[in-house]
């Protein structure tokens, strides 16, 4: 007998996953489902233990996977609630899916490579050149990316971050690096836009804007790439469940 929760779809379950019961087959199932419109926006899903039960996974697992899935922006564990679909799921979940178009594995490594020696290099460069007015136009560009992950506006998001790494090449004054990191970031604002964002991003480029207004070169050199390490992982994390791996 099914019993219907609010928010839950009645009379619908998941099916119990037959690949290694991992965290990323979990993530996997469950941006499957909410793509499939199994679990709407608002939705809340089964109780941690009838939902590892019903997809055959510890509950150490499911939580490691719930929890990715919450750094995500998909679900959101509310203490003593449960678990609910966020509000835009449907959109994470198409930019997850369009990933592998924007770049294919061996392009995204290259991609990542490069962004690390150039946009390394132009944060160096923008700690030793900086002033005070770009500072407070770096400071002004994070505050806003917090808000508009505070208030869910993907779109501004994207928009302060494109803005945030273009004004550290200008910050750079460096016109060999900003040419040969032209084409880059023609490709880095397509990124931008596919890539999920997870609630904590702004916080990495803070780190990277502290660095620099602390005129520490070597720091915001590392700020810089811990920001785009971090990223990498995130991404080929995503493209290991796409592909089912």
């Amino acid at each position: 007998m099914t019993v219907s929760q609010p928010g839950i779809t009645s009379g619908v379950s998941p099916r119990p996953i037959q690949t290694p019961s991992i965290p990323e087959a979990i993530v996997q199932r469950v941006i499957q489902m909410i793509g499939e419109g199994v679990w709407r926006a608002g939705d809340q899903l089964p109780p941690q233990r009838t939902l590892a039960r019903q997809l055959g996974v510890s509950m150490a697992s499911l939580r490691e996977a719930l929890q990715t899935l919450q750094g995500m922006g998909v679900v959101e564990l509310r203490h003593g609630q449960g678990t609910f679909v966020c509000h835009n799921p449907t959109q994470i979940v198409e930019r997850c899916l369009n990933l592998a178009i924007l770049l294919d594995r061996e392009m995204m490594e290259d991609f990542f490579d490069a962004r690390r020696a150039i946009e390394g290099g132009l944060a160096y460069l923008a700690a030793k050149r900086a002033t005070a007015e770009g500072d407070e136009r770096l400071a002004r560009l994070v505050e806003g990316m917090k808000e508009a992950v505070e208030t869910g506006d993907d779109t501004r998001f994207e928009e302060l971050d494109v803005a945030f790494h273009r004004l550290i090449a200008e910050m750079s004054q460096s016109e060999i690096l900003q040419y040969l990191g032209s084409t880059l970031f023609e490709t880095l604002e397509d990124f931008i836009r596919i890539v999920p964002h997870t609630p904590n991003g702004w916080q990495r480029h803070d780190h990277v804007c502290a660095a620099i207004r602390s005129r520490d070169p070597d720091r915001s050199q590392k700020a810089m790439h811990d920001l785009v390490d971090a990223t990498a992982a995130y991404i080929h994390f995503l493209q290991s469940n796409e592909n089912g791996n």
